[in-house]
């Protein structure tokens, strides 16, 4: 499980500075203000490339997004209908091979 600790100036909120601890070995130096609830990129992301969130992909990077920069809808695309046409097609796929049918 992953323990972050929060070194802030104002509690719900990330200032640019601030330090988040997201494992032992991974600490992000915030790149700009972030609102309690929100995404922060602990990776550099190119366009194109997944956000995931909890392991499951929730939009597209439309932008460059750095380490520690702010994730929100001014930089991640939505691809849920796209996401929602591939996870059936592979649910398809996979309930044809195993009752030895196509879907």
């Amino acid at each position: 499980m992953r323990q972050m600790e929060f070194k802030m100036e104002r509690p719900g909120l990330l200032k640019e500075g601030d330090e988040v601890t997201v494992t032992e070995i991974l600490r992000i130096k915030v790149r700009e203000d972030i609102p309690v609830g929100h995404k922060i990129a602990i990776t550099d992301l190119l366009p194109g490339d997944h956000v995931v969130k909890y392991g499951v992909p929730i939009g597209e990077a439309s932008e460059e997004i750095k380490e520690g920069m702010y994730v929100h809808t001014h930089n991640v695309k939505d691809i849920t209908e796209q996401l929602c046409k591939e996870y059936a097609e592979e649910f398809r796929r996979k309930a044809g091979e195993i009752s030895g049918t196509d879907i």
